[in-house]
């Protein structure tokens, strides 16, 4: 772990953090953002929350809330898209996924005080409209502190490598959505780490790693960002949450330079 005084980057991030990454399938890196950076992208993102939120309704009946978000924010607020493609961030990305990749999307998420039901247990992958996701991963940015009270990730470690048939690889309706025990007979014996933040610090995640995060007991706000960071290669693969690339053709490769331009490099 760098000086407190130093901030993590794609340079000074050790070989032994990218081998727990690549055998693990997560990894906590600590101070990726300073004190003055955090505190310019969680105003952004409170105003966007304003301007823009969403809900996503849990229980079953589908009336009590797990998270607040604002989709592709960085393409709705150039202060977010700053921090959607910050050379700390998108750089330690690169460096733990071994290969080239693009931003595909940015979500600001928010757990209410005292209301946010946990998140389900899931991994990214049967929700991404993609096809060619073997590099592709998450990285959730801690604009608090989230300590384990206030709802942090925790993940199932090694879950990534999975066979195909113990994952559901993609879905076309949420109706399709299967928790990991209906599929990985061994899910129910696998240990959990649960991941507790600083602000500035970032978790980072495979798409196929199994997470899941607690519910918000605290009086502050959870507010973090989930940055998606895809294959350079990755094709349109039509499914849920793909209203985005719809007007694309399935198949076609995800490379507009704009749209999904290229990080890390």
């Amino acid at each position: 772990m760098p000086p407190l005084s130093e901030l993590t980057t794609a340079e000074n991030l050790s070989e032994d953090t990218v081998r727990r990454y690549r055998d693990d399938g997560f990894v906590h890196i600590p101070q990726v953002l300073s004190v003055e950076e955090v505190a310019t992208y969680r105003a952004a993102s409170e105003a966007l929350l304003e301007r823009d939120m969403e809900i996503w309704a849990g229980g079953e009946d589908g009336g009590q809330v797990e998270v607040n978000y604002v989709t592709q924010a960085w393409r709705k607020d150039e202060t977010l898209r700053v921090l959607a493609l910050h050379p700390g961030l998108s750089g330690i990305a690169a460096r733990l996924a071994g290969g080239p990749l693009r931003l595909y999307s940015s979500e600001v998420l928010v757990k209410e005080p005292r209301k946010a039901l946990p998140t389900l247990v899931h991994d990214d992958e049967a929700g991404l409209p993609m096809a060619g996701l073997s590099l592709t991963l998450t990285a959730w940015v801690a604009l608090v502190d989230v300590p384990v009270e206030r709802g942090c990730l925790s993940y199932v470690p090694g879950s990534h490598l999975r066979k195909e048939s113990e994952r559901l690889v993609h879905m076309t309706s949420f109706e399709h959505f299967r928790p990991p025990e209906d599929i990985w007979p061994d899910y129910p014996w696998q240990p959990r780490v649960t991941v507790p933040l600083r602000a500035g610090d970032v978790a980072f995640h495979h798409c196929r790693t199994v997470h899941m995060a607690g519910a918000n007991n605290t009086d502050e706000r959870r507010v973090g960002h989930g940055v998606i960071f895809m294959d350079d290669g990755t094709t349109y693969l039509p499914g849920v949450t793909d209203e985005y690339l719809s007007h694309m053709r399935p198949g076609q490769r995800l490379d507009d330079d704009k749209l999904f331009p290229v990080v890390g490099g």
